[in-house]
């Protein structure tokens, strides 16, 4: 007799919001089949697509087995820039697709950057003059292989198409301790198999630095208002693994560091849908937040109607927020509108006054700062 158990799972035809493509039902009640994913895959990384992002829809591959090891992506001009390590941990490549749906892989474009270090796992960002920015992972200074593949040194490269032609500027991170001019080495286990034309061999060296070096590394990068957050594996020196942030105010300055969250290898990646920011990890938890605007801020105004050097009609207190958007034809440039409030209500005076509270309401670490409060008068 036939043991009991599970039907056999048949797919059915489905429909969801803000999708007007042939859908088909998976396993998971809140994923499904577009016709690209209903195509055989190539071993490589997989495109997917939300409206809300809870419902997932399944576009198929993007990139063959050979670069599984994707790391980071740009859009431009409709044109989806698949950065991938080839091989594992080395220099950045690319595909270029120009149909993420079909279930294809793109154009190969070969190596982007001929990064002379080890590490990659780089953050591919476009600045608002459009040139591309690499932020990859230096092992120079370190035993990666002991510190989660990962290093107090983060390269940074530039370039004018994102295809060729990057060149290495200063760092962006740079957390080294003191070199002492001993060289050693360490193993990779992927280099020649991947690639044994241009690797003979698996061995690393690096420079020996004291005391032992925090590490950071999976870069990932976006930019609100025009300032600049990286986010990454951090690998203290003597802890476990979780995530960190650096900022800096211009792509092309040093970052520091802001500060830590979660626990567990994160290889994260950030990024923005629907008025809130995403950081996506391999581990068990994910995190959404609505900014980097602190909670709480409030504010009112007051005017001085009869010229005694006070204040004597004033608002409401009202909270202040700000608020964020896409800048257009950007994927990881978020628009920052500042904190409002309407002073319509107010007569005309001779002098205003401006009271603030600030209070810290959120959970994580913060501190509110006011960086700068305008008046602006019609």
């Amino acid at each position: 007799p036939k043991s009991k158990g599970k039907q056999p799972f048949e797919a059915k035809d489905a429909k969801l919001d803000g999708f007007d493509v042939p859908l088909k039902t998976t396993t998971i009640p809140n994923q499904f089949n577009a016709p690209g994913g209903l195509v055989k895959g190539q071993g490589g990384y997989h495109a997917w697509q939300s409206k809300d992002m809870v419902h997932w829809v399944h576009h198929g591959c993007v990139t063959p087995g050979f670069a599984r090891w994707v790391t980071s992506a740009e859009q431009v001009d409709g044109k989806t820039f698949i950065y991938y390590d080839f091989p594992n941990d080395q220099d950045p490549h690319l595909f270029i697709d120009e149909d993420l749906t079909d279930g294809k892989p793109g154009k190969n474009m070969g190596i982007a950057l001929n990064d002379p270090s080890h590490g990659s796992d780089c953050a591919v960002i476009r600045d608002l003059k459009g040139k591309f920015h690499i932020i990859f992972e230096d092992w120079s200074p370190i035993n990666a292989r002991r510190h989660s593949w990962d290093s107090p040194l983060a390269g940074h490269a530039v370039s004018s198409n994102g295809i060729d032609g990057y060149s290495i500027v200063e760092p962006a991170v740079d957390e080294r301790t003191k070199a002492t001019g001993k060289i050693a080495e360490y193993l990779h286990p992927h280099w020649a198999k991947e690639d044994p034309k241009r690797f003979k061999t698996n061995v690393a060296k690096y420079e020996v630095h004291e005391p032992e070096q925090d590490a950071y590394g999976d870069w990932a990068a976006i930019s609100i208002g025009g300032q600049y957050y990286l986010f990454c594996d951090f690998h203290p020196a003597h802890k476990g693994i979780r995530i960190a942030w650096f900022t800096s105010s211009s792509i092309d300055k040093p970052f520091s560091f802001c500060g830590e969250i979660g626990k567990g290898h994160p290889d994260p990646d950030i990024g923005f849908a629907e008025g809130r920011f995403y950081l996506v990890t391999q581990t068990s938890k994910d995190y959404v937040s609505p900014g980097p605007w602190v909670e709480k801020v409030e504010a009112r105004v007051g005017v001085d109607t009869d010229k005694d050097g006070k204040a004597d009609q004033w608002t409401e207190w009202q909270e202040a927020k700000e608020s964020y958007d896409y800048v257009k034809g950007f994927s990881k440039q978020v628009n920052k509108t500042p904190a409002r409030l309407d002073l319509s209500g107010l007569p005309a005076g001779f002098g205003f006054q401006v009271e603030l509270k600030l209070a810290d309401i959120t959970a994580n670490a913060s501190k509110p700062l006011i960086e700068s409060l305008e008046l602006s008068l019609e």
